[in-house]
């Protein structure tokens, strides 16, 4: 029993070789493939048809999908339309209106440039697309595709713009819709590539329908705050802080808002929505110090790099994109986002007293813990731990490297089993950071010399070690073992040597670990509490 008759070729001998174990592809084998490179499941085409719309200059898309899109998939665009003539040639393969020579990949500035969106749909699908260009005096075109053969194509009503409709989606490709999601998995999928596709064009209204309920009403916003108020909310978004590069701009979230997941990362290079994951390291990098473990920032990234500098040719779902010549934006992300944290850009704190115009005045110790100071009418209770660890990590990231100190008595550090060889592979770079040992027995160094910022030289070999051997942050680990542990009593001079190297530190309200170090009251507040306003 032929179950598809139309679609699959009875014979396929004319494209073997005779004798031979390599054979060319039947043409509506080789389609299939490459419709699967494109579109992967209901979402893929649901991208591929809205940045077609994008493309067209729509300023209104609206999708309505049916079955989480296995059954249907609609994008009605006000775009501009086709002709009848280019409306048959764009369900063709390797059609398209963006680019003509190869060397116009150089220079693509448009979402689609492949030609292959709406043929590989077409080739797995029942597709009819009708549309009307504006000013045409005609009253539209429609043409339909089954499986990749045309079926119908002639006169249709239409308003101006374009509408697809992609029916039965992978109908010809059993095996490919078996390992489809759920109907909900498929229709969330959707709703979160529009709601990624709504982010990078805020000027475009967005309009979802799943099984004809409302899921998204997203219209045209006046800017990207406004949009991520759509998409998550007026609370989120009132609270990001701006990036003002030219290059590196959009809105990121200060230190105080921090998540469990990384859902609120959203990256678009020259306009073009990319996966997040690939900038992720650069903006967990800016956030590395700044957040505690396990919480994540929200980033809505843009990068504006020039259309010669972007290669986006380089994945088959134009997910991701490559600088080139090997550069990386890594650097200038991270700069940018440190540079939009740093309190001295609107708190006034994170630059030296004397600047501020404000003095730092220790008034005592508390429990061997916390630092108390006033601050003009600000009454200041520090974290000393944590503050030492901050002025310490800041200083060791500019310049890790030390001139050894010799210890008064030596100091013997037992290694762990899975440590001990790995102390004389990295102790070229123990000797640089300032430590001197040699051997003790069969695990255990003795360790002569230290960096004069070891308070415990045993404490910080090991951290230094086990940092070098894991890839981990050297200087948040030396910064941390480092510092002043609790308990240690400060002299007056000590509280003020410390609050004036830690008012002068980039980031002085939390410690490399992320946690807040400083409470501030105000004495409004202390009089208020007292009833005395």
């Amino acid at each position: 029993m032929k179950i598809f008759p139309r679609f699959v070729a009875e014979e396929t001998a004319e494209y073997g070789v005779a004798g031979g174990r390599v054979r060319v592809l039947a043409p509506e084998v080789a389609h299939r493939i490459a419709a699967g490179e494109v579109i992967e499941r209901p979402a893929s085409a649901v991208k591929e048809l809205v940045e077609n719309a994008l493309d067209a200059g729509a300023t209104r898309v609206e999708v309505d999908i049916e079955d989480g899109g296995i059954s249907l998939v609609r994008v009605r665009d006000d775009g501009h339309g086709m002709s009848p003539g280019d409306a048959e040639r764009a369900v063709a393969e390797h059609a398209t209106s963006k680019i003509q020579t190869a060397d116009d990949l150089a220079r693509v500035e448009s979402l689609g440039f492949r030609g292959e969106a709406l043929h590989a749909i077409g080739s797995v699908s029942h597709l009819t697309l009708t549309t009307n260009a504006p000013g045409s005096g005609g009253p539209g075109f429609r043409v339909r595709v089954l499986a990749g053969e045309p079926v119908e194509s002639g006169p249709a009503s239409h308003a101006p713009g374009t509408t697809v409709e992609a029916r039965e989606l992978f109908l010809n490709l059993p095996v490919r819709r078996g390992f489809l999601g759920t109907v909900r998995a498929e229709a969330n999928a959707v709703a979160t590539v529009v709601q990624a596709l709504a982010l990078g064009r805020p000027d475009v209204g967005f309009f979802l329908r799943s099984d004809g309920r409302g899921v998204l009403a997203l219209p045209a916003a006046a800017d990207l705050r406004e949009r991520v108020s759509q998409v998550h909310g007026l609370s989120l978004a009132r609270g990001l802080v701006a990036l003002e590069d030219p290059v590196v701009w959009g809105l990121v979230s200060p230190l105080e808002m921090s998540f469990p997941t990384r859902r609120h990362l959203h990256v678009a290079v020259n306009g073009r929505v990319v996966d997040a994951d690939s900038f992720a390291p650069a903006i967990a990098r800016a956030y590395a110090d700044l957040l505690p473990k396990g919480r994540h920032p929200a980033a809505f990234l843009r990068l504006d790099l020039g259309p010669g500098e972007v290669d986006v040719n380089v994945h088959p779902a134009k997910s991701a994109v490559r600088l080139r010549g090997g550069r990386s934006a890594y650097p200038l992300v991270v700069g940018t986002i440190r540079a939009a944290l740093s309190p001295d850009r609107g708190l006034g704190a994170g630059v030296p007293t004397e600047e501020a115009g404000t003095e730092l005045i220790p008034i005592g110790q508390f429990a061997g813990r916390c630092i108390i100071a006033g601050e003009g009418d600000d009454l200041i209770i520090l974290d000393q731990h944590g503050a030492h660890e901050r002025i310490l990590y800041e200083r060791l990231r500019e310049n890790p490297e030390a001139a050894p100190a010799a210890l008064e008595r030596p100091a013997t550090a037992v290694l762990p089993e899975d440590l001990a060889p790995e102390a004389w592979t990295f102790e070229a770079e123990l000797n640089r950071l300032g430590f001197v040992f040699e051997p003790f027995g069969a695990d255990a160094v003795r360790i002569t010399a230290a960096p004069q910022t070891a308070v415990d030289p045993e404490a910080a070999f090991l951290a230094a070690l086990h940092a070098l051997a894991g890839g981990e942050d050297l200087a948040k680990a030396l910064a941390c073992k480092g510092s002043t542990k609790f308990g240690e009593e400060l002299s007056r001079e000590g509280m003020a040597a410390l609050l004036d190297e830690w008012s002068s530190c980039e980031f002085p309200n939390v410690c490399p670990h992320g946690r807040p170090i400083v409470k501030r009251v105000s004495l409004a507040d202390l009089l208020r509490e007292f009833g005395r306003l």
